[in-house]
């Protein structure tokens, strides 16, 4: 049997979809400690930058999932996902001013140094690359 290499960008965009709900799970567990901080903050907005951030990684986990089941539109929903995730990163949804003086801004999903994104990405770029090329029957 022969590895097979045609799967490793499903492995790649597994493994940052996965950091990814680990962001997002984390980030829902420690939401509250934004609140003790500063009582007047809306804890609503960190439940949907988590939350959001939580369904991308569902996102690009079902990719990947589809792509070790032999249906390479995986690649194409690990991409989107990765390419939503980088777009959400610098979607502001909220902005407060502290008592201190300086302001605070709240984006739409959460990364971890942009790491688990771009493992998104290049596992979908790779998995077009080193995609079978099928021969067209005639």
């Amino acid at each position: 049997m022969a590895t097979e290499t045609t799967k490793i960008g499903a492995i790649i965009g597994l493994l940052g979809s996965i950091i990814l709900l680990i962001v997002g799970l984390s980030g829902i567990s420690m939401s509250r400690l934004e609140y003790t901080f500063d009582p007047n903050y809306p804890t609503f907005v960190s439940y949907i930058g988590r939350g959001v951030t939580i369904a991308i990684s569902a996102f690009g986990l079902f990719g990947s999932i589809l792509v070790f089941r032999d249906n390479n539109i995986g690649y194409t929903i690990l991409l989107v996902a990765g390419i939503a995730g980088i777009i959400g990163t610098y979607t502001p949804i909220y902005n407060y001013v502290t008592e201190w003086g300086y302001i605070g801004t709240s984006y739409l999903s959460n990364t971890f140094l942009y790491v688990d994104l771009v493992l998104m990405l290049v596992g979908g770029i790779l998995g077009f690359a080193l995609a079978e090329k099928k021969e067209r029957k005639e």
